[in-house]
């Protein structure tokens, strides 16, 4: 008896070790929920009004995930990421179901916000294979009172999600070099690989974080031809830059963003036209919470092609301006109320085509819960 019993607790010593081994391995994610009334994350136009809501995404979208990483002895290691949005207001996945004619774009696939696997090491840096986020967006994220808000973040409004540039915040078929840090400094190089979807994608992205200072510039090459809604809604291509910068005086953290967006048109319907994009942000302790107050602004001084007066608006040009409280219930639970004032010009039709003014205030009480 006593042999036996020896002989189930080694087995069990050994099924804990080897569950142990796999520690490494996690699953992650986050809730984020928001009841008010909203205009859209496209640009407000005379067409669009305001509607009462309950919707996901007002500090973070939500989203699951799976990652992992495991030693694998000298420095080196492998790693892996999974993740997918949820649209937590009604339980589907994704970011959309898709887009009807012109677009045509496919719905989300479900790992759509990260899928990558790679390997890395502590002296030479790391190599990710996958669909993975755009080293533009991550710059903006690192620099941005906002942070990676949607619905609420001017700068993400005027620059990601409603503005012209293309390819969406995470490319995939990419490849993507991360270096280790070096006194501070880091860089980035990506790309997207056509695999017969239009043309390849570049990205390129450098870096310095030190004490209380960050600063960052990235540049992008879109030409891949969307297929999902996940690649962006845009079939443009464009190239864009962007320098961002933050820096924490302790009472408060102050960020800036200034950058550039080209927009070639199509290949069968090329086009010419720049736009520029700045903002300012700030985060400023209050307690176990925040204040976040922010401003951002794109703008085009070239002709624009006029478009129905129900198109998203903003063509023209699109100013935010943002502000709120998020306060910490703990560390993984906090309770939010935002505002947003959205102003847009739009060249819309018919013919000739005439400029549109059109705003709209925003305002959402959330809950965001991560785990």
């Amino acid at each position: 008896m006593k042999r036996k019993l020896g002989l189930i607790g080694a087995a069990l010593v050994a099924i804990g070790g080897g569950a142990h081994a796999q520690s490494a391995a996690s699953i992650y994610g986050l809730v984020d929920i928001f009841a008010g009334r909203f205009g859209g994350v496209a640009g407000i136009n005379a067409a669009v009004k305001p509607a009462t809501v309950v919707s996901g995404g007002g500090l973070t979208t939500s989203f699951i995930g799976f990652r992992g990483r495991e030693d694998l002895g000298g420095g080196a290691y492998a790693a892996f990421e999974l993740s997918a949005f949820i649209r937590a207001d009604t339980g589907a996945p994704g970011l959309s179901d898709g887009l009807g004619p012109p677009a045509n774009l496919a719905g989300d696939p479900f790992f759509s916000r990260t899928s990558w696997v790679g390997l890395g090491h502590a002296s030479y840096g790391s190599l990710r294979l996958g669909n993975v986020t755009t080293l533009m967006f991550h710059n903006s994220l690192l620099n941005n009172a906002f942070g990676g808000s949607t619905n609420f973040s001017p700068m993400n409004l005027v620059m990601f999600v409603g503005g012209p540039i293309s390819g969406g915040t995470a490319w995939t078929n990419q490849i993507v070099y991360d270096s280790p840090v070096f006194s501070g400094f880091s860089f980035g190089l990506a790309g997207a690989l056509a695999e017969g979807s239009g043309k390849r994608n570049l990205g390129a992205a450098l870096s310095y974080r030190k004490d209380d200072l960050s600063v960052g510039l990235a540049w992008q090459d879109v030409k891949k031809t969307p297929l999902t809604f996940a690649d962006g809604a845009s079939f443009s291509q464009t190239r864009s830059w962007l320098l961002s910068g933050g820096y924490d005086m302790k009472w408060a953290k102050f960020f800036a963003n200034v950058g550039a967006i080209h927009d070639g048109g199509t290949p069968t319907a090329p086009a010419d036209r720049n736009h520029t994009v700045w903002s300012l942000s700030s985060a400023v302790p209050v307690g176990p919470g925040k204040i976040l107050v922010g401003y951002a602004s794109r703008r085009t001084g070239d002709i624009v092609a006029p478009v129905p007066a129900t198109a998203p608006g903003g063509n023209i040009s699109r100013r935010v301006a943002s502000a709120g409280y998020d306060h910490s219930l703990s560390k993984r639970t906090d309770v939010y109320v935002l505002a947003m004032r959205d102003r847009t010009a739009t060249s819309t039709l018919p013919a000739p085509p005439q400029r549109v003014d059109a705003s709209a205030t925003s305002f959402g009480v959330g809950v965001r819960h991560s785990f």
